[in-house]
């Protein structure tokens, strides 16, 4: 059974992308503008490395955000309590 922690994070989540503004929606844009054009100037080893870069940067990336996420609800709760 996952923690209310969990729970929050998930329900969270879920509803991240209703929130996010213009300017995160742009740059995302930009970004995947970008890793394409640097995809048209690699070769296929290349890319393959390039793959596992950004499956490791993507990793990194969720378990910061969870991580954070977790330690702002926990700030709440003792800020609340």
């Amino acid at each position: 059974m996952s923690d209310y922690i969990d729970i929050l994070l998930s329900a969270l989540e879920e509803e991240m992308y209703s929130h996010l503004g213009k300017d995160y929606f742009l740059a995302s844009q930009r970004e995947d503008q970008a890793a394409d054009a640097l995809r048209a100037t690699l070769s296929a080893d290349q890319n393959d490395l390039f793959d596992a870069y950004e499956s490791a940067r993507n990793d990194t990336a969720g378990a910061y955000q969870d991580a954070y996420a977790r330690r702002a609800f926990l700030l709440a709760r003792a800020v609340y309590r």
